[in-house]
């Protein structure tokens, strides 16, 4: 289960990146982390329900207990070997939109991206 894997290592990168901020910005510290919004690659083969229920264990008891995580897919550029068409995959469908080929050509879409995060402020009544 890859995704207790990826789940700790992006609560890692999560808390990381508000301690830097914290001690960058004493005067005006961040709070506990309140959501997460992340790119998910089509080619993942990361399944949503296991990785956030991973997260939700690993996070408890952290500044990021009960944080959001707001995923989106994220398509994956192509272009046809064929006919040479450039084109984005939503989904699975490893088919060139413009002459049918399945002669693609892609790199990437196996990540999973944190693209930001939402905290407290906690000087803010």
């Amino acid at each position: 289960m890859h995704e207790a894997s990826l789940a700790q290592g992006l609560l890692k990168v999560a808390l990381e990146s508000v301690s830097s901020y914290n001690k960058a910005h004493p005067e005006a510290p961040a709070g506990r982390i309140t959501s997460l919004r992340l790119g998910l690659g089509i080619l993942s083969c990361v399944e949503v329900s296991t990785f956030t229920g991973c997260f939700e264990l690993l996070a408890e008891g952290s500044p990021a207990e009960g944080a959001r995580l707001d995923i989106e897919r994220e398509a994956l550029p192509c272009v046809c070997r064929d006919c040479a068409a450039s084109f984005s995959l939503e989904q699975r469908h490893f088919v060139c939109p413009v002459c049918g080929s399945q002669n693609l050509s892609f790199s990437g879409g196996h990540g999973l991206t944190l693209l930001g995060l939402e905290v407290e402020n906690p000087t803010v009544s």
